[in-house]
Parts: structure tokens; C-alpha cells; sequence
């Protein structure tokens, strides 16, 4: 049996999980092989990411190939026109495809219906995404997802969202978002045991206590609302005392965000060092002290696996996906409502200020999240092609 797996650009954790969905592969004589619709994506700037491909990978749009940042973009249908020749080519028995809502998904789909294969779905969505209207979804359910076979998720508000859609429970798996929990754990680690060795190579890292918080600027990740809550925590600590916090990322809020800080006069102490590749994130999270999620709206937040994997206590918006599964409230990290600024500048008082035991939450944040490994994955990846394959 021969299957294929999508995705829009193969990044660090698309890799892990292709790893460990592969030794599965091998233990039940399958065979493998991914499709990656673009090498670049202006979104997630991966770095070198070579040895982590150690599966069979096909491109259709290579990154010699002049093309316009739109003609990359998910929403594109170019890659998606190029699909099927690849298919043909590599033969598959199964495919498994990442939703529906995209052209290389929908083209893939329809690739299968003709050969007559069965298909995985793979999905991430929850019913408080976006507004909902019951003939739209209606519509998704029969033009997409009744010809999926079985479906490999997040977690149990991706699976509710599917079975309100008309799938079958039973042919529902979890598993679907993981990361590479060593890649962070193991390199975070080594930071905090040589701490003047990882500032020497990111000298950007404060060398006081600070939060950190790693996203996209954009409105819906909600970083000014964070900055405001931060405003608010210095406000209620001594300065001496208070923690600093660093946002690593970039994007077109940028300058509403850079406004908001000279505002409040805390260039000294909220850092902005840019965006931070998978390779280097790792040490910022070894040296800092507590990870922050703000957003407003989050299919599921792997950014949260990757800081619990690192051992920081997290505060993550219970809009996030991930909320139900990877926080447990007061052993790991705390939940807030993302538009409570009180809310969330109380919890850092509450994790900097000594009222909880860091060392102990930071130990349960490394267990917990042993449950979302690729291990998980190439699990939930088992059942659901078995499934498919048996219906």
C-alpha cells in the first residue's frame, strides 16, 4: 500500500510527524511519500531544514522557479493545477489530505474520487474559527467532507466541529498536532545549563527574568492587548521586581506595535528581536521564565507544544484549540479570556511574583506534553488509514 500526504510547505513539525507516520509505514510494510506544494513560504521561513527530510519529497512549485509570493500562496491554484501529473506519476493508493478549504486540497480530493481511493482527512478546524451559517456547512459536508474516508485531528473541539458536520465519530482520530518535543526540550535544556554560551550566540536574550511570547503580528494574535496587560502588571509590581517580556516574531502590525511601546515608554523593557528560526527558538525559551499566547483566535497554537516541551509554565487564551488538551490549569499554565486585560496581567503577577512553584510547573509542563509526541501522530495516523482502508 502506497500512500501520499499534503501539506502546503513542509516545515520542522510536518517533518517530525512524516518521520514517525513512516516507521510506522515500514512496520506494516506501507510505503510513504510527501507532497509539498512550495520549498518557501513567506508565513513560516523554516531555515535549513535537511536533515530533518528523511522521507521520499515531491515539489510542485520549485524555489528556482521565478514566481510571485501569490503564485506561492495557499490560496493559489497553480500548485494545485500541477497535482495531478505528480499523482500520476508516484501512483498512490490513499491519499491524505489537509482539509478542504484550499485548491491543492480540493484538486486532491477530486483526484481521488476519479481513481476511485480512499482519503484521510486532516484537519484543524473548530466551530468558533469564523462565523458560521448552517447551508454553508451543509454545502462543506456534501461537496467535501462525506467523501473523506476518516479523519485525523487535533484535538476534541476539531472533532465535535467534524461530527456536527455529518462525520461518523468513529472514524475520527486525534493525534494531528504535534511537534518535535525533543528538538525543543533537548536544545532548551542545554541553554539553561550553559546560559552565557547561548547569550554569547543570541545576544539579544535579556539577562533579566522576562516573559516570552512567539507569534505573528497580526491583528487576530492579539500582541496589543498583551502589551496593555503587560502595562498593567508593571503597575502593580515594583520595577525592580517586575519580569520583562520579549515578543519574537514580525509581520504588518509591526509599527502599531512598536507605537504602543514608546508610548508607554517600555523600550527597555519589552524586546522586539525579530522573528527567530526553528533552529535558534529553542534557547530563547530555555532562558526565559514564562510563555504567553494571547490570541484571539487559534485553530490549535503549536507554538504552545513547543514552550511546554522547552518546560515553561504557559498562560494561553482558552480560545486557542489546544486550550483543553495541553493546559492543565495550575499545574502547567493558567487559561484566560484573550480580551480581559486584567485577567491576563493578574496571571503574571501570579507566576512572577512567587505564588507558584516555576519548578514544579515547569517539570508537569515537560510530562504533559509527552502525550502530543510524533509518537502520538504516527499513531493516529495508523488508525485512521486503517480505517479508511477496512471502509
Amino acid at each position: 500500500m502506497k500512500a501520499v500526504i499534503l501539506f502546503h510547505n513542509i516545515g520542522g513539525y510536518h517533518a517530525a510527524r512524516i518521520r514517525a507516520a513512516q516507521l510506522i509505514c515500514q512496520k506494516k510494510g506501507w510505503q510513504l511519500a510527501a507532497i509539498q506544494e512550495t520549498e518557501s513560504a513567506q508565513e513560516h521561513p523554516w531555515g535549513d531544514l535537511d536533515k530533518e527530510i528523511t522521507f521520499p519529497l515531491h515539489t510542485l512549485l520549485a524555489s528556482q522557479e521565478s514566481l510571485s509570493v501569490n503564485d506561492r500562496a495557499p490560496e493559489s491554484t497553480l500548485a494545485a493545477s500541477r497535482l495531478p501529473v505528480c499523482l500520476q506519476r508516484i501512483k498512490p493508493d490513499m491519499l491524505i489530505i489537509p482539509g478542504w478549504g484550499y485548491p491543492i486540497s480540493r484538486a486532491a480530493l477530486q483526484w481521488a474520487k476519479e481513481k476511485n481511493l480512499p482519503t484521510v482527512l486532516l484537519s484543524e478546524s473548530k466551530w468558533d474559527d469564523s462565523p458560521r451559517s448552517w447551508w454553508k456547512e451543509k454545502l462543506k459536508s456534501w461537496l467535501y467532507t462525506r467523501h473523506f474516508k476518516s479523519a485525523l485531528v487535533g484535538g476534541k473541539l476539531h472533532r465535535d466541529y467534524l461530527v456536527q458536520l455529518g462525520f461518523p465519530k468513529k472514524g475520527i482520530f486525534l493525534g494531528y498536532d504535534i511537534v518535535d518535543n525533543d528538538h525543543f526540550s533537548c536544545q532548551a535544556q542545554q541553554a539553561k545549563q550553559f546560559p552565557q554560551a547561548s547569550r554569547a550566540a543570541h545576544p539579544q536574550i535579556p539577562k533579566k527574568p522576562f516573559f516570552i511570547s512567539v507569534t505573528r503580528f497580526i491583528p487576530r494574535k492579539n500582541v496589543l492587548r498583551m502589551i496593555e496587560a503587560f502595562v498593567r502588571y508593571r503597575q502593580m509590581t515594583a520595577s525592580e521586581a517586575s519580569w520583562d517580556l520579549v515578543i519574537c516574531g514580525s509581520g504588518e502590525e509591526e509599527p502599531n506595535i512598536r507605537e504602543k511601546i514608546a508610548q508607554h515608554q517600555l523600550e527597555d523593557f519589552i524586546h522586539l528581536p525579530g522573528f527567530k528560526t526553528y533552529q535558534d527558538i529553542p534557547s530563547w525559551f530555555g532562558l526565559a521564565n514564562a510563555f504567553i499566547h494571547p490570541a484571539l483566535s487559534e485553530q490549535w497554537g503549536l507554538v504552545v507544544n513547543e514552550a511546554l516541551a522547552s518546560g515553561l509554565p504557559a498562560l494561553v487564551s482558552n480560545r486557542c484549540g489546544c486550550f483543553p488538551e495541553l493546559i492543565q490549569e495550575g499545574r502547567n499554565g493558567f487559561g484566560f479570556d484573550p480580551e480581559n486585560i486584567e485577567a491576563l496581567a493578574l496571571l503574571m503577577l501570579k507566576v512572577s511574583q512567587g505564588e507558584v512553584d516555576l519548578t514544579q510547573m515547569s517539570q508537569s509542563a515537560i510530562e504533559h506534553i509527552q502525550q502530543f509526541s510524533p509518537n502520538a501522530f504516527g499513531h493516529g495516523f495508523a488508525q485512521a488509514v486503517e480505517y479508511a482502508l477496512t471502509h
